[in-house]
């Protein structure tokens, strides 16, 4: 757990204090982060999350069914009733998790589907230390551009790892195959773990440790350099442009200075952006179903990639 007093717990939900009050983040227990207990944890989520989804699925009216598109794994979520005006029009998907953790099936996908009206294709890439980069942005990128040659309009979401497999996809797109706009939910933008959040929200944030986050982005790169801007596309270039975007996080996000450092990239090269910074938030506090700054969160963000369509 972490701790929240009572003079911080005045500005945020009752919900969102006694998560904070009843939560620990994810310790990864040996130096580095093994195939053998990332399947663990994930068999531990994944038994978590199931019914909920199951549930939800029903709540929202969605189909969910699995597929493979351009050679990678997708979950494709739709409304029952797409909008009348959206038949063209597609949402990508990528989940957080740190590359090695969660899946194609998620919360926050499955909202994008309902709160939208549009039909979804959230990745189901391959995880680490199993797979390593490329293999989880290559997919990503085949992924998308599949979609692209089945639907006019396409706009994207990921949150944290999501994020940054979406952010290099987005931006090796060719311009006509771009989508219409972006949002980031807390995004993995570098991986060398740097900034003012690595040390002044550890152990603030109820999800995650600097510890924890060194082992996921080193589980993830391999071989393979941080600051190469494929593994970290806040080293990018931006000139040849980007989406409109809008990028979220909180003032206990351990990656918060990964989200205000890449909005000033994108400001830089003139792509039009827009940052916000939840009071009170942790990393990826979106993907907790029922707190109120979750939903609102994910209603701006929604509603930002709506009006794009």
């Amino acid at each position: 757990m972490v701790q929240v007093s009572d003079i911080q717990a005045q500005t945020i939900s009752a919900a969102a204090a006694a998560h904070l009050r009843t939560n620990a983040p994810l310790v990864v227990p040996d130096a580095v982060l093994t195939e053998e207990y990332a399947a663990a944890v994930n068999d531990l989520l994944a038994a978590r999350i199931r019914p909920f989804l199951d549930g939800l699925r029903a709540q929202l009216d969605l189909a969910v069914r699995e597929e493979t598109i351009g050679g990678t794994r997708i979950v494709v979520i739709e409304p029952r009733k797409v909008r009348r005006n959206r038949k063209g029009v597609a949402g990508v998907f990528a989940h957080g998790g740190g590359f090695a953790l969660l899946s194609g099936h998620d919360y926050n996908a499955y909202r994008m589907a309902h709160d939208l009206g549009i039909v979804v294709y959230s990745v189901d890439y391959s995880l680490s230390p199993k797979a390593r980069f490329p293999v989880a942005f290559e997919e990503t990128q085949r992924a998308y551009q599949a979609v692209t040659r089945r639907h006019r309009t396409v706009v994207v979401a990921g949150s944290s790892a999501g994020a940054n497999l979406l952010i290099g996809t987005v931006r090796a797109a060719a311009r006509g195959r771009r989508p219409a706009a972006a949002g980031f939910f807390a995004p993995a933008a570098d991986l060398r773990g740097i900034g003012d959040s690595y040390v002044s929200n550890d152990g603030r944030d109820p999800l995650l440790t600097r510890d924890t986050a060194e082992k996921l982005w080193a589980a993830y790169r391999g071989t393979a350099s941080a600051v190469d801007p494929q593994v970290s596309p806040l080293l990018a270039d931006f000139s040849g442009g980007f989406v409109p975007t809008t990028i979220t996080t909180g003032t206990r996000d351990l990656l918060q200075s990964d989200a205000v450092r890449f909005t000033r990239v994108l400001r830089q090269a003139g792509v039009p952006v827009r940052l916000r910074v939840w009071e009170g938030m942790w990393h990826a506090f979106e993907s907790v179903p029922g707190l109120p700054e979750g939903d609102e969160c994910m209603a701006e963000v929604f509603g930002f990639l709506d009006r794009h369509l």
